[in-house]
């Protein structure tokens, strides 16, 4: 007959894994305990809104010089550098965030800061996370109207070419919810599929095309 003692160690090395597993999946283990910087290249204008209901596949295709409102920058690309403190011990454990979402085609780009919530699934391998920030654009609250009387033929094709070229965000200031996926590939290196949205929710102004980017960030981890 086993006591209770033999009984209650026993069951605490049983449980033993499985508390190790719970931490791992929960909070995640020591590679998700520290700071963070990424680098990604992200699609401009993506057509790709998980949040929303309106998608524009399929359009047909316009006359030379046409182009649909909010996608004037859609086909360029992105680099994106990030930086994540590590998760805080308040409201569900969010890591503070800061990102630069830099065009490399002269178009809008973006700086970001805001939290972003994770969570780990086998032993820390993988990772999906999902967070909402403040954005700050260089671009266009509204674009120069070309079509404005009493402008000279110079004026006015300099303000049709961003006319073509450049999106009006209807603000300079931009909600920014976001969404990934992290697979690790060693104890301080992990690469995420990721999903950058930017908008307003027409708060600001009645114009709020929006703008989605998709991409894939390398990240690297701080500390041992």
């Amino acid at each position: 007959m086993i006591g209770w003692k033999e009984g209650a160690v026993g069951a605490a090395l049983a449980l033993a894994p499985v508390t190790a597993v719970a931490q791992q999946v929960g909070e995640g283990g020591p590679a998700a305990r520290h700071t963070e910087i990424a680098i990604g290249v992200f699609q401009h204008g993506s057509n790709f809104h998980p949040l929303g209901s309106q998608l524009t596949f399929n359009l047909p295709e316009l006359p030379p010089g046409y182009v649909y409102e909010g996608q004037e920058e859609d086909g360029t690309t992105d680099v994106e550098i990030a930086y994540r403190s590590r998760p805080l011990r308040i409201l569900l454990k969010p890591r503070l965030t800061g990102k630069l979402q830099i065009n490399t085609d002269g178009r809008t780009s973006f700086g970001s800061i805001g939290a972003e919530w994770r969570q780990h699934f086998f032993r820390d391998r993988i990772y999906v996370q999902g967070g909402i920030g403040l954005t700050v654009i260089d671009g266009y609250r509204f674009t120069p109207d070309p079509f404005q009387p009493g402008l000279s033929q110079d004026e006015a094709q300099r303000r049709y070419t961003i006319y073509r070229r450049r999106t009006s965000f209807g603000s300079t200031v931009l909600f920014n919810p976001n969404a990934s996926i992290g697979v690790r590939l060693t104890p301080k290196w992990a690469v995420e599929l990721a999903w950058e949205h930017y908008s307003h929710r027409q708060l600001f102004s009645d114009t709020n095309p929006g703008m989605d980017s998709l991409g894939v960030r390398l990240v690297h981890r701080f500390g041992r």
